[in-house]
């Protein structure tokens, strides 16, 4: 008899201790994902590049040929940064 309330109460403090762990832990993520989605590093805040990409790819497609040529010339010199000082 004692030991089947010893079990009882053994298990009613590890669910309680596990409920509080599991809640601290969950706000905890929940603190750590706002600081990120504010910052803007959440999803949803990469709509911008994608429109970015697009005018890239129509950029390079209304080029002629001597404009495409001299692209594939100067690819992967640099980093797009027009300036002589870069």
């Amino acid at each position: 008899m004692k030991i089947s309330i010893f079990r009882a109460v053994l298990i009613g403090v590890l669910i309680g201790l596990l409920t509080i762990v599991a809640f601290r832990f969950v706000l905890i993520l929940f603190i750590i994902t706002a600081i990120f989605r504010l910052a803007g590093k959440g999803r949803g805040r990469h709509e911008h590049w994608q429109a970015r990409k697009l005018a890239y790819v129509e950029n390079v497609r209304n080029m002629n040929e001597d404009e495409f040529q001299n692209f594939k010339n100067n690819f992967g010199q640099g980093h797009g940064c027009h300036h002589r000082s870069c």
